[in-house]
């Protein structure tokens, strides 16, 4: 808020108004003359006449002006005023262009660098490294035991740009580059690209799951709730996958072999191999199979394997957990090179 008392008094610093001392004119002296008490007695009454009135104006327009805040409320009106006031804040809100909205994402996607991880030289790979097998590598990172953790904290900005830094390092360095997205990684993406809004999910710690997405708003049967075609990452062979893998920390390894996959990206083509690298890579399972004890139903799913766009396949109430079927997508690593 403006204090609007230091900035007349910065304006009448500059102008030089109130400061003292005085130029090197000549000083005149003039002759008063001294009225006598009587004559006073009138000028005093008649500068009071005179001021009366122009107190009471003042102070009839500095009511006017103030207005409605000096009148008693009653707590009835005063809610709908609060009322008012939230529409009016939401609308606001729901009407701001893509630039506004921008502003509150920049302070969180900004890269800080400040992690300490280092990558592992090629001559520490482990031998033979070239050919293991996808249960290979996970079985020399021991990533059994780290799965069974259900209290992993979430991936911090860090650590997602610790990751994306290493793909642009060992995979693709011609990769669009990320900084131009507003949307951090720790809320996903722009799942419209160029226009920095989220998809409609937030991540946190899943009870009996570990780390999982939630929705961040009531969402309709057949809205698009997340789009990979916009936001996975792609390795050219099974080469690259194990390099990459090789090179992290043993944390992160486990972490890039729980959130890869193989599918085609088109009807009838090759398999590929694909992970998410942003939240959304800590959608979890539904249903029984995977160990939900409540028989929570799958509630997002592309429409085909080879699909990278997710649709609620039926209403999901804000906060409720967001659950797809990973069998949607056939799994044989042979037929990527990781069998």
């Amino acid at each position: 808020m403006i204090n609007r008392s230091s900035n007349v008094s910065a304006r009448r610093s500059s102008d030089g108004s109130s400061s003292s001392g005085g130029g090197g004119g000549n000083i005149v002296v003039l002759a008063h003359h001294h009225p006598s008490s009587k004559t006073k007695e009138r000028r005093s009454s008649s500068r009071s006449s005179f001021m009366l009135p122009l107190l009471l104006a003042s102070l009839t327009l500095l009511i006017m002006m103030i207005g409605r805040p000096l009148l008693p409320l009653s707590s009835s009106s005063s809610a709908k005023d609060d009322d008012a006031l939230q529409l009016k804040s939401d609308s606001t809100t729901s009407l701001r262009k893509p630039s506004d909205a921008s502003s509150d994402y920049t302070s969180s996607r900004k890269q800080t660098n400040n992690s300490n991880y280092k990558l592992t030289p090629k001559h520490q790979f482990p031998k033979g490294w070239q050919t293991f097998s996808y249960d290979h590598i996970r079985h020399h990172f021991n990533c059994r035991e780290r799965s069974k953790d259900m209290n992993k904290p979430l991936p911090s900005l860090d650590d997602w740009n610790f990751m994306r830094r290493t793909y642009t390092q060992i995979v693709d360095n011609t990769i669009k580059p990320w900084n131009d997205d507003l949307i951090p990684p720790t809320l996903g993406y722009s799942i419209v690209p160029g226009v920095p809004v989220p998809p409609p999910y937030y991540a946190k710690l899943s009870p009996g799951k570990g780390r999982g997405l939630f929705a961040s708003r009531y969402i309709k049967e057949g809205e698009l709730v997340h789009d990979g075609t916009v936001s996975d990452i792609i390795f050219p062979n099974a080469m690259k996958f194990r390099e990459f893998v090789f090179s992290l920390p043993r944390d992160f390894a486990c972490d890039a072999a729980e959130w890869v996959w193989m599918q085609p990206l088109e009807k009838g083509g090759d398999y590929r191999i694909l992970m998410g690298i942003n939240i959304s890579a800590l959608m979890n399972s539904g249903g029984k199979d995977w160990h939900d004890e409540e028989g929570k139903t799958v509630n997002a799913v592309p429409e085909s394997g080879y699909e990278g766009k997710f649709y609620a396949t039926r209403d999901i109430e804000e906060g409720e957990e967001i659950l797809t079927d990973y069998d949607v997508y056939y799994t044989k690593w042979s037929l990527v090179g990781l069998g």
